[in-house]
């Protein structure tokens, strides 16, 4: 097994799970179909019965790469006016053993203002679980010459390395139409300590994500040159994480059964820089939504640290059976709601 130099670990720790420029959420890059990540709210949108799996890698460098596990399930009790839903993530570098686990449970609740309206206030309260092995540290008291290596080490962090447990809390809401979307979100309310080290304390600071999204029919008079459904989906997301701004943006054109679409994403730390640039391609065949994206770097030296990554998704959505509307394609759709 390759071992990596501490330094190196704790930078991947601050890269890839600080706050400086991606927080672990953000390891879904397709925001606009699993928006849920982003606003917990979305669990409740048009009271959908779902569930869906995601795979993604994400490239750390030529030698190694994280790969990232995701599931999540929503259920609408519309007697009671409510929504739960559960989301579940793994991360795992293999070459340093860190795995990293997410749960998070949301209760939702629908209020409807007008017939076409609604407001969708909810509550989440995860568990996080993280661990390394210890094993594939090796300290700077045990780099002897080039090529030789001390099995043993005095260094006084060493026995302070341990693995972390912390719960998390979050609030958010979605206002939205058959139109338009808007929502907020804070995470990490109670600021959970996520240090590996057991005499420091290192805080997770509150996140607020503010999204949008409108939705264009790009076919209103049944033109033949396109697909009778054809929308084009306009998502953007605006999060505050510490000291970094994170902007995603994302346009989908739905052309029926098939959708293709565009991402970007841009990070404001010291100073302004774009990120990556995905592409995304779609099919909808009756329940079932098959997906895969690819997020090309766009690196801008000495700012942000740009991964490539693949991603992949299946969702499935038990309340087609009884809409009203199959077939349509578009995605801010009520139909369910009544």
């Amino acid at each position: 097994m390759i071992k990596i130099k501490l330094t190196y670990i704790i930078f991947l720790f601050a890269i890839y799970f600080g706050g400086s420029l991606y927080a672990q959420e953000d390891y879904i890059v397709n925001h606009s179909k699993f928006m849920q990540k982003s606003n917990p709210s979305y669990f409740g949108f048009n009271s959908l019965n779902k569930v869906g799996v995601l795979y993604n890698s994400l490239k750390l460098n030529e030698y190694d790469r994280m790969d990232n596990k995701y599931f999540f399930g929503s259920l609408t009790f519309e007697d009671q006016g409510f929504s739960l839903g559960i989301d579940m993530n793994s991360f795992k570098i293999q070459t340093t053993g860190l795995t990293t686990n997410l749960f998070n449970l949301s209760y939702i609740y629908k209020l409807q203002f007008d017939n076409n309206t609604f407001f969708l206030p909810a509550v989440t309260v995860g568990f996080g679980s993280s661990q390394v092995n210890p094993e594939n540290l090796i300290f700077e008291d045990q780099l002897l010459i080039p090529g030789s290596i001390n099995p043993e080490t005095l260094d006084p962090l060493a026995p302070n390395i341990s693995s972390v447990n912390y719960f998390d809390l979050g609030a958010s809401f979605i206002l939205h139409t058959d139109k338009y979307l808007a929502g907020l979100t804070f995470k990490h309310l109670n600021k959970p300590n996520t240090s590996y080290n057991k005499e420091t304390e290192d805080e997770k600071p509150v996140e607020v994500s503010i999204q949008g999204a409108y939705e264009f029919d790009l076919n209103p008079y049944e033109r033949r040159y396109l697909p009778r459904y054809s929308y084009l989906y306009a998502y953007g997301s605006f999060t505050k994480y510490g000291d970094a701004l994170k902007i995603y943006l994302s346009q989908d054109f739905q052309l029926g059964e098939f959708s293709i679409g565009l991402s970007q994403q841009a990070t404001s730390i010291e100073a302004f820089a774009l990120n990556n640039v995905g592409v995304s391609i779609g099919l909808a065949i009756e329940n079932f939504d098959f997906g895969l994206l690819y997020n090309f770097p766009f690196q801008s030296p000495g700012v942000v640290f740009s991964p490539s990554m693949f991603e992949l998704f299946i969702t499935f959505d038990f309340s087609i059976y009884r809409r009203n509307r199959r077939g349509q394609f578009n995605r801010l759709q009520i139909d369910n709601y009544y």
